[in-house]
């Protein structure tokens, strides 16, 4: 009998293992962070910001050096006769290095600084979108588990009620009917628990993408923190997304980006000077050897380069109106979400915290009470609705609170709101 126990006990431990491993308890600042470190979109920012380094140490370098070389054929001729004195080959070499003034090295190299610069504040925007894409994604999760849960509990009581009633009263159509109408509500409380499931798993697959794990994988939420802080006011917060908003950060570095191709434009009509030693031999009726330094430039006659300067200030012109309009829509954007949250924020704030636990406990009192005759089965019927209907507002007023919240941090730059 021991060993049969025993060998029980085993076979109900290896089998519960799989079940425990699989789904995976973790907090919101956990799943944040295991989203963040293995989200494989985020090494092609890392990425960017490599190439960015790269093209600013070149930006600093010289151009490369320039080689000539020449061959030929030389002829001498006597200047009387006009007879052929010396017939031979002659060849010439160079090499110059071309010198730029005007600071437009100076210039290509902030241009590279500012590539750098916006490679980063790609990848800070990334990260605190993919935070808060998580953070939503995560409660959603949680909500969705909860409703689930409380809509099983419903059904369960319900049918094991409606079985109760059949068995200690058959005789009648009373029994009948009312086991009837509590399997009616039973199923329409199993199909609210099948949405919350699929809603689970479309959020499970989401979050699995983002962090780069098997879709097979399960994880569960840990009940995070209910709080929702009080904010400032909206002008507050757009004054501070005016500042800290990556989106902005990227324009305004763009910005003034584009007023240093302007100014390497307008460089660009100063000559570059090209210098560097040469050396040619040739032979005919004589051996003739000669050495020393070239130096060419260009002559800046023609001003081809008043196009390149118009084009870059129009560019100019179109980044400033690109960077008014996006401010206007990002200020727009934290009034509206402030807005939002504030008033999610006042209608939770109206309901006790504890309104899903005190409709659970009036739940079970009323089956109880059901069961006891001391209500009807309307009444009973009507509680254990308003319980499901209770937790699911709470959770959806809630999460819409929360996305609102995050989205405000977003624009922000993904900085805390609080007072």
């Amino acid at each position: 009998m021991r060993i049969t126990a025993l060998a029980g006990w085993v076979a109900a431990t290896v089998l519960a293992a799989p079940t425990a491993a699989q789904q995976q308890a973790m907090t919101l600042d956990a799943l944040v962070q295991n989203v963040i470190a293995g989200n494989p979109e985020r090494q092609f920012y890392q990425r960017q910001i490599e190439t960015a380094g790269v093209e600013r140490e070149a930006a600093g370098r010289w151009a490369d050096p320039e080689a000539v070389v020449e061959f030929g054929q030389r002829r001498a001729q006597d200047p009387t006769s006009g007879a052929v004195t010396g017939e031979g080959m002659t060849y010439a070499v160079s090499v110059v290095q071309p010198i730029e003034f005007g600071g437009r090295i100076a210039l290509r190299r902030a241009i590279a600084d500012g590539q750098v610069g916006l490679a980063r504040i790609g990848l800070q925007q990334f990260d605190a979108t993919l935070a808060a894409r998580a953070r939503s994604l995560g409660y959603g999760l949680f909500a969705a588990d909860e409703k689930a849960a409380a809509a099983r509990e419903v059904a369960g009581r319900m049918r094991t009620l409606a079985r109760v009633i059949v068995a200690r009263d058959p005789a009648g159509p009373s029994p009948q009917l009312e086991a009837a109408s509590l399997q009616a509500s039973a199923i329409s409380a199993e199909r609210s628990a099948a949405t919350a499931d699929a809603e689970a798993n479309s959020i499970l697959y989401e979050l699995n993408q983002l962090r780069g794990a098997p879709f097979a994988a399960r994880i569960r939420i840990v009940r995070p923190d209910m709080s929702l802080p009080a904010l400032p006011s909206g002008q507050v917060l757009a004054d501070r997304a005016s500042e800290n908003n990556f989106e902005l950060k990227a324009l305004r570095a763009q910005f003034a980006q584009q007023g240093l191709r302007v100014d390497l434009a307008r460089k660009a009509r100063i000559p570059t000077v090209s210098v560097g030693p040469y050396y040619d031999r040739a032979r005919s009726d004589i051996r003739e050897t000669n050495y020393g330094m070239r130096l060419s430039t260009t002559i800046p006659l023609w001003n081809r380069q008043a196009g390149d300067v118009a084009v870059e200030q129009g560019k100019q012109a179109q980044a400033n109106a690109t960077l008014i309009n996006v401010e206007r829509r990002i200020a727009r954007d934290v009034f509206d979400q402030a807005a939002q949250y504030e008033a999610k924020r006042e209608a939770l704030a109206k309901w006790d915290g504890n309104s899903p636990q005190r409709f659970a406990q009036a739940a079970a009192d009323a089956d109880r009470n059901y069961r006891l005759g001391a209500i009807p089965l309307t009444t009973y019927t009507q509680i254990q609705q308003s319980y499901v209907e209770a937790v699911n507002a709470v959770l959806d007023t809630r999460r819409e609170a929360l996305e609102a919240l995050l989205q405000l941090r977003a624009l922000n730059g993904g900085a805390a709101l609080a007072r």
